[in-house]
């Protein structure tokens, strides 16, 4: 058994202590008996004397009063240096040599007597004065065993040495001497009075540390006791003025004791319910009808258990509890009584019903909020689709160098509220933890070379260069999310092409991690972004990445945009597990550094055929010549603007106006192909898509026509039979290629189709 660790330090306090007493009381009692050592060491000087002369008698008496000295200088300031708080080992160390000291100067004095004297010296007289002195040692017992027992064992010994010391110098004549038949029993008189005064003291010095260790056990046997009955009167106090009720029972579940909060939980008073079965608690508690059963479950089975129950209080409240049942057992494992707590969470069980409507509430804003953007999306996608559509068209007719400016601003307007529209969609997608990061093998040069391209046309419109620069070491493919990385890449770059008026922009491409051997350590890709635009005041730097953030409230007037670019850019590299930051001049340009950790490809780098080569070749150029089109769209712009992208292509148009004709038409001709719309009015194209792979006609393949982004737009029309996804606004080369994908039925270029792509 482990002992209490505060325990053991009150215990070695009160050792410490009792030490520091006995100490103490030892040093003050010599002190205190230090007048009658006097008279005794100056009648023993005077005897010397006279008996021996004055020389050796004062020899004997210098060395007794310097030991003595010694032993009162030591022992006049432990006292005090008890009191200041010394340690009590050094001290009663000193007190141990300076009364040895004292000892010792004892046995000196009598060996120079025995020595100057010679023949004449009397050990018997010696040893009587030495039996003096293990009386005065036997004195100190009770407070300084070890000194005590020095002191006796070297008074004791001192006679023998000296008769042993005399033997050697003068022979076996020195013994006749001290034979004297009177001293001699003088002597031995002496010393069984000294030897019974010494037991007497040994056994008294014994009865006393048997009763001082019982006296200690006593107060620690009390002070246990005290403890214990605090406890128990602190347990008692709080169990009396707990905010929780507690019912004490007896095994036979009768109620014994209950305190003040009891009556405050349940209305109940204590009077009313003491020696009641607890059976009676849920009755008179209003409680549901299954709490006894539970109670007496619970009490049956010996061990602790917990319920919640309800109850109403005497004034019509209703009111929730926690009730915990524990059985106290006994050293037989036998139930002593039983410890009912019950707890007041009324206001617990109110918090998690708020809780619960709030989530609620917060879910269904979430949905409202997903509903919104998805209608916002649509309606405006929808005439964007014809906006953009019609000055793509209108852009490939003869026009004016007027028209031609006019042409490009509109084209230039829509596109730029297409981006805005995406940027928020795409911030949308990712709060709501929807945007998953998918990796894969890409080739790392042709992503962002491509990615360069896209947004050249741009930057060479207003005379920058766009440059870029990739290290030798960066490996040809690499495993990651090349989907965002390029979305990472447009983003930035296409924020330099806006913001930047004059000059270039370098983008800068490297690795971190790679080995000699190009094995991977921690392998990171760095693109970094340089422009010589406008730049970023010091102020803006720690806000840049924030929703809807830039730099200026002028900058939205001058450039556009919504200020999400760079916080899609963060969040995104954050969920790649990478990091972003800016540095900039204002008035000189910035430079953007994107970190993204990347792997090797896992099974190396996959090899094209050129069989694949040849095959993706052919792809792009199938015939579609005779082949039957379903347009199923609501909207007329759009009708008009998806005839016109596909009129010279060699194929069959049709165009349903809702879901209903498009089943109809369906079922009376079934087409190669549907472009459904997902918003029409009368039928969804889901419902109408559902219709149609439940009829019996040879099945087309769909394809869903929608401006709703999102990704369970996509998957709820999978779920219903589609076989592909176009979102709005769709493109002219969008179609073409979806149509090749899904019904194109040869190899083989027709010159019909070859002429419509190259229109």
């Amino acid at each position: 058994m482990v002992a209490d660790p505060g325990q053991q330090l009150r215990h070695a306090a009160k050792v410490a202590a009792r030490q520091r007493g006995l100490l103490g009381q030892y040093a003050s009692e010599r002190v205190r008996a230090f007048k009658q050592r006097a008279v005794i060491y100056c009648l023993g000087a005077l005897m010397a004397i006279l008996a021996t002369g004055p020389v050796i008698g004062g020899c004997a008496t210098a060395i007794l009063v310097l030991g003595e000295a010694t032993d009162m200088w030591v022992l006049r300031r432990i006292s005090v240096r008890l009191r200041a708080g010394e340690s009590h080992t050094a001290l009663f160390r000193a007190a141990l040599i300076s009364g040895a000291v004292q000892a010792i100067s004892v046995f000196l004095a009598t060996t120079v007597y025995v020595v100057i004297v010679g023949k004449e010296a009397s050990i018997m007289g010696v040893a009587g004065v030495l039996g003096m002195a293990i009386v005065n040692g036997a004195l100190i017992l009770p407070t300084n065993p070890k000194l005590a027992v020095f002191k006796m064992s070297l008074f004791v010994v001192t006679p023998f040495f000296l008769m042993i010391l005399q033997a050697f110098r003068f022979g076996g004549d020195m013994a006749l001497p001290h034979l004297n038949v009177p001293e001699l029993m003088v002597v031995i008189s002496m010393g069984y009075m000294c030897f019974s005064f010494v037991k007497a003291g040994v056994d008294n010095f014994r009865k006393t540390a048997a009763l001082q260790s019982s006296q200690n056990k006593l107060t620690a046997a009390n002070d246990a006791l005290n403890k214990h009955r605090n406890e128990l009167q602190r347990l008692s106090m709080v169990a009396r003025k707990t905010n929780d009720a507690v019912i004490l029972s007896n095994p036979d579940q009768e109620i014994e004791w209950v305190n003040e909060a009891f009556t405050s939980l349940t209305g109940i008073p204590a009077k009313d319910i003491l020696g009641k079965p607890t059976s009676v608690l849920a009755q008179v508690a209003h409680t549901d009808t299954d709490v006894p059963k539970k109670v007496a479950a619970a009490m049956r089975s010996q061990s602790p258990g917990k319920i919640e129950v309800r109850h109403k209080l005497g004034d019509g409240r209703e009111r929730w509890s926690e009730m915990q049942m524990l059985p106290v057992k006994n050293a037989d494992d036998d139930v002593d009584f039983y410890v009912t707590i019950a707890r007041d969470i009324t206001a617990s069980k109110d918090h998690a019903n708020s809780m619960h409507t709030a989530r609620q509430a917060a879910e269904d804003a979430a949905r409202t909020k997903a509903d919104f953007l998805a209608n916002m999306s649509h309606e405006i996608r929808t005439p964007l689709t014809g906006i953009i559509g019609m000055a793509d068209l209108l852009s490939e007719t003869t026009q004016t160098d007027e028209q031609t400016d006019y042409t490009k601003t509109i084209i230039g307007s829509s596109r730029s509220l297409l981006t805005i529209l995406n940027d928020i969609l795409d911030l949308s997608k990712l709060d709501a933890g929807k945007l998953q990061i998918t990796n894969s093998t890409f080739e790392t040069r042709a992503c962002f070379k491509e990615t360069l391209r896209l947004l050249e046309t741009a930057a060479y419109d207003k005379g920058l260069g766009l440059n870029l620069y990739v290290a030798d070491e960066v490996p040809d493919h690499l495993f990651a999310d090349d989907v965002r990385l390029r979305q990472i890449a447009t983003n930035i770059i296409g924020n330099a092409t806006k913001f930047t008026e004059f000059g270039k922009i370098d983008v800068q491409v490297w690795m971190d991690g790679l080995d000699e051997d190009d094995t991977m350590s921690a392998l990171t890709l760095n693109f970094a972004v340089d422009d010589t635009g406008i730049g970023i005041p010091d102020d803006k730097l720690a806000s840049i990445f924030e929703e809807f953030t830039q730099a200026e409230s002028s900058t939205t007037r001058r450039f556009g945009g919504t200020g999400l670019g760079l916080t899609i850019c963060r969040i995104l590299t954050e969920r790649m597990g990478g990091e972003i930051s800016v540095a900039s001049v204002y008035g000189e340009g910035s430079r953007f550094l994107v970190s993204l950790p990347v792997e090797l490809p896992p099974d190396g780098v996959p090899e094209v055929s050129k069989t694949e080569i040849a095959a993706a070749t052919d792809y792009d150029a199938v015939d579609l010549t005779g082949l039957n089109v379903l347009i199923a769209e609501d909207n007329k712009t759009n009708r008009l603007l998806i005839s016109k992208y596909l009129e010279k292509l060699p194929i069959t148009l049709r165009f349903a106006k809702d879901g209903f004709e498009a089943v109809d038409a369906t079922l009376e001709s079934p087409p190669d192909l549907i472009f459904m719309d997902m918003s029409m009015p009368n039928m969804s194209g889901i419902e109408a898509t559902e219709a149609i792979r439940d009829s019996g006609v040879q099945q087309p393949k769909i394809v869903a026509l929608t401006a709703n982004a999102f990704e369970n737009e996509k998957r709820a029309c999978l779920q219903a039979g589609m076989d592909d996804f176009l979102t709005k606004p769709v493109r002219r080369a969008d179609l073409v290629e979806c149509l090749q994908r899904h019904v194109g039925h040869s190899t083989k270029p027709s010159s019909a189709v070859q002429a419509a792509l190259r229109a």
